[in-house]
């Protein structure tokens, strides 16, 4: 990246003032929950994700971001990854930003062709990628990005981040670490002003102490925080709950990313006589109340 393409740090967060708020939404399709039954799977999805974005370009109501997990993609074929492509090219058109959620990670060689399928075949504005394999496999996702970001799960929301992220390591001279805060310290080394770091809301005390930490360092990374819920659908994450937490370590709420995706993706579940689209809207304006 050259000297004057602005870092994704200074895009994120000129991306949230712009947009009025922090909110990431999910596009996690599945498919026996999308609402209308005709048509392939491919356009099935392509339909309910391009009208969402049509009522929001209604409401002028949008997401700082959006963030696509291609698993869901990638199960049903190549033809529901094309739409995927034209799906982030549309929200991008709008100014969204459109994070990636591929949890990718390899070898220094595999990790540039999966960054490369990111950044440029898909044109992602950042990527998800897992830790494990180190320094090699998240510096070629830096390498290649030109503006864009990298977010490293740190410490994640599901149940089974116990068994390896809560682990102790000792690192000598009376240091000892649970293994997330290792990778959140190895973070501020390799930090260009692109990565990020992925920590569940459903871990809000390990969030607190990473936001303390880093900024004892004189550093703020970015934290993509999923399992937000709303109108009790999610995770279990309390997005007012997860602000006050980040204020009170002294972080500013405006360059992290709340993601909420089945709370807003299914909301017409919750709402009759609505159609999806706007379901998803009054559950984004939920989000958004929450959190002022």
């Amino acid at each position: 990246m050259d000297a004057e393409t602005p870092t994704y740090h200074s895009r994120l967060l000129g991306r949230t003032r712009k947009a009025g708020n922090s909110l990431c939404i999910g596009l996690d399709p599945v498919l026996h929950k999308l609402p209308r039954s005709e048509g392939s799977a491919a356009d099935r999805i392509r339909r309910f994700y391009s009208d969402l974005l049509e009522a929001m370009a209604k409401r002028r109501l949008y997401p700082a971001a959006v963030k696509p997990n291609i698993a869901y993609f990638e199960a049903l074929g190549t033809e529901a990854l094309e739409i995927l492509r034209q799906l982030m090219a549309e929200y991008r058109s709008e100014g969204i930003l459109v994070i990636l959620d591929a949890k990718r990670g390899d070898i220094s060689a595999s990790s540039a062709a999966y960054a490369t399928m990111a950044f440029e075949t898909l044109a992602a504005d950042a990527v998800t990628v897992a830790p494990y394999m180190g320094s090699d496999s998240i510096g070629p996702f830096q390498d290649k990005a030109v503006g864009q970001g990298t977010y490293v799960l740190v410490r994640t929301s599901n149940p089974g981040a116990r068994d390896f992220q809560d682990l102790t390591v000792d690192l000598g001279q009376g240091r000892r670490l649970p293994l997330y805060r290792v990778v959140a310290e190895k973070l501020v080394e390799w930090d260009r002003g692109d990565l990020g770091a992925v920590v569940g809301a459903t871990a809000p005390r390990e969030l607190e102490e990473l936001v303390t930490f880093w900024r004892s360092l004189g550093k703020e990374i970015p934290m993509l925080i999923p399992g937000i819920s709303v109108g009790g659908i999610g995770q279990g994450g309390d997005v007012k709950e997860i602000i006050r937490t980040i204020r009170n370590a002294g972080g500013d709420p405006n360059l992290h990313l709340f993601n909420s995706s089945s709370g807003v993706n299914y909301a017409y579940e919750r709402f009759s006589g609505m159609t999806p689209a706007e379901a998803s809207l009054k559950a984004m304006d939920e989000l958004l109340k929450a959190m002022v």
